[in-house]
This record gives structure tokens, C-alpha cells and sequence, in this order.
């Protein structure tokens, strides 16, 4: 059984009820060629839970600082390739945050974003639902829509 890896990722919804996603393409190692568009968030750092890590996570990729994050809305395990090869089982919770403005910073990325993330771009559902490009997780409409009716 290959090894779990921890994430936490976002599901970050501006004033008009878009959606933030990120493409990623990998130009190198063994998903080159690889891309797709994906929340932000990343992996937990040891001793860290998954709000904490949703929190860092939302503060290193956008800049927006909170003091808390709210309940897990969604949790997915799957099998999952990282940048390395390596074959890991997934263990993903979601959260949900709605943001004041878009004033967004990529002040935080790390070396591996700033190469792997290529566009950074608000969505609609109507967008979503048109998408012809790889959205993970391939469920996200659907979390899309029940984090809209957790915010109110």
C-alpha cells in the first residue's frame, strides 16, 4: 500500500461567487506535459492538522490572512503521482473561504509553484460547466455548488 499524503485544499470564493483555481503544468520529471487547473492548498508539514495547513496553505499562495478556517465540507482519498514519480493515496479535506476583495499575492510561492503554476484565474459555475480542460478534483462543480450553499 503506498504511503498517505495529507493536503488541505481551499475552495476560495470572491464577492461575485467565483471560484479561485489555479492551472498547473508541469514542464519537467515525471508528469511533464501534465496540466490541469486545481484549488490551492498543499500538503500538511508534520505535527500540523488540516485546518492549520488550510490556513499557511491559503496565506502562502494568495496572501490572505485568516485566523480560522471553517468545517471540512469534503474529504477525498485517491491514488495520486507526484512531481517525483513517486505513487501516493491522497488524503484531501476541503474548506471553504470567502474573501472581502480579489486583491491577491504570490508572494508566498515557493520555488516548485512559481514553476508549476501557470495561471491563476476566477470561475464561475457556467465556467466550470464549459470547461473542456482537466479540473481536479473532477467532482469540483458539484463541490463548487455545496460550498456556495455553505457560505449562504
Amino acid at each position: 500500500m503506498p504511503r498517505r499524503q495529507f493536503a488541505s485544499r481551499i475552495l476560495l470564493i470572491n464577492p461575485d461567487n467565483q471560484l479561485l483555481l489555479f492551472k498547473i503544468r508541469y514542464k519537467s520529471g515525471a508528469l511533464a506535459g501534465l496540466s490541469y487547473w486545481a484549488t490551492p492548498g498543499g500538503k500538511l508539514k508534520d505535527g500540523e492538522s488540516f485546518e492549520q495547513a488550510a490556513i499557511r496553505e491559503l496565506e502562502e499562495e494568495t496572501g490572505i490572512v485568516v485566523q480560522s478556517i471553517g468545517d471540512c465540507i469534503a474529504r477525498r482519498e485517491f491514488s495520486w503521482v507526484l512531481p517525483d514519480g513517486q505513487t501516493v493515496l491522497a488524503v484531501e479535506n476541503y474548506y471553504t473561504v470567502r474573501m472581502a476583495d480579489e486583491e491577491l499575492s504570490r508572494a508566498g510561492w515557493s520555488d516548485a509553484e512559481r514553476e508549476a503554476i501557470c495561471e491563476m484565474r476566477w470561475w464561475s459555475g457556467e465556467d466550470l460547466a464549459k470547461c473542456c480542460e482537466q479540473v481536479f478534483p473532477p467532482d469540483l462543480p458539484s463541490l463548487y455548488a455545496q460550498a456556495l450553499c455553505y457560505l449562504g
